[in-house]
């Protein structure tokens, strides 16, 4: 029998491969973010997709957040469950020879960010126009610090790379190059 695969899985955000979970007004693509999608089918890599913790806990007609928001006792414990279980399938995989190349989440989110991550030092109470103390810090969002906690409590050294959302967070051709250097 004849069996093509590669062995070879990217881990990767709900929203790489579905745009239309994000916060209204926020999706910079139709669909799926392509630059990048198009590069893991080019190079072979099985894609394995996280569900959204945002969508999962929140819906899908969602508000903006910032990590404050989301930085609370129910919130973390709804992270932990998907990430104990997305942690499984990744161990499960590994176990079996495959090589889990990267993960990659999505820099601006307040969930998902890798290496970006909205806060705000002051939040609540009316919706403002814009939130005036609103920044993006060096930080992972509260998805993939408890994603990454449970993998080194597992050993499982897998690098993360951030996908930027839009120009403001970076720029999307390095994360697929970084993604490519994960590649060897």
């Amino acid at each position: 029998m004849d069996d093509n695969r590669s062995k070879a899985i990217v881990v990767v955000t709900h929203c790489i491969l579905n745009q239309n979970s994000k916060v209204e007004g926020i999706a910079k693509f139709p669909g799926a973010i392509t630059p990048v999608v198009d590069f893991l089918m080019r190079e072979g890599l099985g894609i394995l997709q996280m569900p959204c913790p945002e969508v999962t806990y929140a819906g899908i007609r969602r508000w903006q957040a910032v990590k404050e928001q989301y930085d609370i006792a129910g919130f973390r414990e709804h992270c932990r469950n998907l990430a104990q279980s997305i942690a499984n399938q990744i161990q499960d995989y590994y176990n079996s020879g495959y090589t889990i190349v990267a993960i990659l989440g999505a820099d601006g989110s307040p969930s998902c960010g890798v290496n970006k991550t909205p806060r705000n030092s002051t939040w609540g109470g009316l919706i403002p126009e814009r939130l005036p103390n609103q920044k993006l810090v060096s930080e992972s969002g509260i998805y993939i610090e408890i994603l990454k906690r449970e993998l080194e409590e597992r050993r499982l050294g897998i690098p993360f790379v951030g996908v930027p959302e839009s120009a403001e967070v970076g720029d999307l051709e390095e994360a697929v190059a970084e993604l490519k250097r994960a590649l060897g």
